[in-house]
């Protein structure tokens, strides 16, 4: 028995042997390698998840100011259409009519006349058989030249 004691304390001792030895060093050279390359990854894979979060909480971000900037052109859009409302009503012909004789104390004329002007008469050469472009358009200028004035009675 005692021998076999030895034997297993030799054992140990060679395995301790074996650990003075560069067996051992290798051993826990290569786990720090490992260990060394997990670190590295992880702190890749932490980068990256930083770098995620960041640019989602800039989406998030962008995206309320986007939602802030359309109810903001709702709301003006809404007040434009009112104020449109308000100026159509403002100047109508009886709001005009009505701010004229209550506030401005205007009054219809009672009696009115009117001035018919007599135009000269434009002696225009004899009109061709075919009408061309060009003398429409002439006659169309000559035409608006003319003051037509009609009397309401």
């Amino acid at each position: 028995m005692y021998k076999n004691n030895k034997n297993n304390y030799n054992n140990n001792v060679n395995g301790y042997s074996n650990y003075k030895s560069n067996e051992y060093n290798e051993y826990d050279e290569d786990g720090k390698k490992n260990i060394y390359i997990y670190l590295i990854l992880l702190t890749i894979c932490a980068i990256l998840l930083l770098v995620y979060i960041s640019y989602t909480l800039q989406i998030n971000n962008l995206s309320y100011k986007i939602d802030q900037m359309q109810n903001e052109l709702h709301t003006l859009e809404e007040k434009n259409h009112k104020l449109n409302i308000k100026l159509s009503n403002a100047s109508s012909l009886s709001q005009v009519d009505q701010l004229a004789r209550n506030e401005l104390n205007m009054v219809e004329p009672e009696s009115m006349e009117t001035i018919v002007l007599k135009s000269k008469e434009v002696e225009v050469a004899e009109k061709p058989e075919n009408s061309y472009f060009l003398s429409e358009i002439t006659n169309f200028i000559v035409n608006l030249g003319t003051a037509r004035a009609y009397s309401p009675e």
